[in-house]
């Protein structure tokens, strides 16, 4: 047991102490004591099991490790994170503050995933710390619902006023543009700067629309079918890109049946095609592949569609998703932001990463059946 060997070297151990150890050992919270350097001096079974499910080292994360060396070494998107926990847990260690609590996202490649950080000190031993790890996910995910919910039915409301006075008035523009068109159709110039004049009121009555249609609650009907297929009809709808694109589908003899709803999985394809296609080079190659995965103790497929287009920045590869954020310079910024609405309404998970094609990478994992059809 993880406890027993890092309490007592000994083969003789008292049993308070072993059935202490077999106690701590059956907990699912992740636990590890460290002393007032940093060091791991124990853990128990599920902090070695988290370790070793994730990808860990039991010389990086097991005793003998230093927790605040990895707190100090973490780079990236996690170093907000890592500062406070290294802060606050060497509070507790010099008996600046008698808890310290953090919650932080851990998500894998697969699930999104937080974790509350809970720091005291060790009974009897101050110059010790114990850190508990409890898993918060059901509860963020809940809670992030929740924030969504409200903020889109703002929105919503927002949009409906916005998108009828402004119809009205384009609806006015439009009858002096008509009047205009026939007092000068013998004016070709004239007429063209009309016609860029009622493009430009069609594009901004679109965008009416597809605000609206983001702020709607989004609704699924889930069947059977390959995401093979779809992928294929999404990409035959790329027509006016089809010249300088190249797909390649590996398909490998995985078994690609889901439960979905088609629809909506196709227009979130369309939606990374389309990137691909309008912002990839001269010839663009895109390549899609599979892959057997989880998702919460559950079969489910990774979608991977990689290109090599310029690709996204890593400080970047969240805040695609996030509505209205766009670098094009037409464009609303919510074909993302729909697209992992729709694969989280199928209760999966839609990430972005770098392609070892040189581009981006997305990575879009369903579960292989629903669970509430």
């Amino acid at each position: 047991m993880a406890v027993t060997n890092a309490l007592n070297g000994s083969t003789q151990i008292h049993p308070s102490l072993d059935l202490a150890a077999k106690v701590l050992d059956s907990l699912t919270v992740s636990l590890a004591v460290i002393d007032s350097t940093g060091a791991i001096a124990a853990t128990n079974q599920a902090w070695d099991d988290f370790a070793l499910q994730n990808g860990g080292r039991p010389a990086a994360t097991g005793v003998g490790a230093n927790y605040l060396d990895v707190c100090r070494s973490t780079q990236g998107p996690d170093v907000f994170y890592a500062e406070q926990a290294f802060q606050g847990i060497s509070d507790v260690l010099h008996g600046k503050r008698q808890v310290f609590t953090l919650e932080y996202p851990c998500h894998s490649p697969t699930q999104q995933r937080w974790f509350m950080l809970h720091v005291s000190p060790l009974r009897y031993d101050p110059d010790k710390a114990v850190t508990a790890h409890l898993t918060i996910t059901d509860r963020k995910l809940v809670e992030n619902k929740l924030v969504e919910s409200t903020r889109l039915a703002a929105i919503g409301e927002a949009m409906k006023g916005l998108s009828h006075k402004g119809r009205n008035s384009l609806h006015r523009a439009q009858g002096f543009i008509d009047l205009l068109r026939y007092s000068i159709k013998q004016d070709a110039e004239a007429t063209k700067l009309l016609d860029r004049i009622e493009l430009a009121q069609q594009r901004l009555v679109g965008l009416y629309e597809e605000v609206q249609r983001y702020a709607e609650p989004i609704q699924l009907s889930f069947s059977t079918g390959r995401l093979d297929h779809v992928v294929e009809e999404a990409w035959a709808s790329l027509s006016p890109f089809e010249d300088r694109l190249r797909l390649q589908h590996l398909v490998r003899g995985m078994e690609l049946d889901c439960e979905m709803d088609r629809d909506a999985i196709w227009q979130t394809l369309k939606v990374i095609f389309s990137n691909a296609a309008e912002s990839g080079p001269s010839t663009t190659l895109v390549d899609v592949s599979y892959q057997p995965a989880q998702l919460s103790g559950r079969a489910a497929i990774t979608m991977v569609i990689s290109d090599n287009g310029p690709g996204i920045p890593g400080a970047d590869q969240e805040k695609v998703f996030e509505p209205f954020y766009t670098t094009k310079t037409m464009g609303t910024g919510l074909g993302l932001a729909t697209a992992r609405r729709i694969v989280e309404g199928h209760a999966g998970r839609l990430a972005a990463g770098a392609s070892v094609l040189g581009g981006a990478s997305f990575y879009l994992t369903l579960p292989v059946h629903q669970l509430v059809r």
